[in-house]
């Protein structure tokens, strides 16, 4: 009596697993998972400029028209709470707290360190407030004036 066993052969599996290998490489190119992590911090960037944006003109509203101090046409940035305050960095958080969700400022998701936040404030020549993203990444550009 002759047995057949039905069965692969090692050349038959070997293909296989390079076919398997190569369109796993393709897709994994395809996709780019480093693009797609930037495009969520990017996400996160624009949450976190509308959301100061927003507690900014709050504020302005509740104090009749008049920014926090420190915000001039000269781009700076925003350190966190209790930083000391230059003519390169300034600390809003005290005066914005109440109108920003759990009553401090973001921080970038990339941001190292623990005195800056990552975004940056300046008033336009109409006199319009403008919070960036500098840390922004993909070249992409997040403020509130585009």
């Amino acid at each position: 009596m002759i047995l057949k066993y039905k069965a692969f052969t090692l050349l038959e599996i070997l293909l296989v697993i390079t076919i398997v290998g190569i369109l796993l490489t393709v897709v994994v190119r395809l996709v780019r998972p480093e693009d797609r992590f930037a495009d969520i911090r990017n996400a996160q960037r624009k949450s976190d400029v509308l959301s100061i944006y927003t507690a900014i003109n709050q504020y302005r509203e509740d104090n009749r028209g008049q920014f926090p101090p420190g915000i001039t046409s000269t781009s700076t940035a925003l350190c966190q709470p209790g930083c000391v305050e230059s003519g390169t960095q300034i600390d809003i958080n005290t005066d914005i707290a109440q109108y920003i969700r759990n009553g401090v400022l973001p921080i970038d998701p990339s941001q190292t360190g623990t005195v800056l936040t990552g975004y940056t404030i300046s008033l336009d020549s109409g006199g319009r407030v403008i919070v960036s993203a500098s840390l922004a990444e993909n070249g992409e550009v997040i403020n509130t004036q585009e």
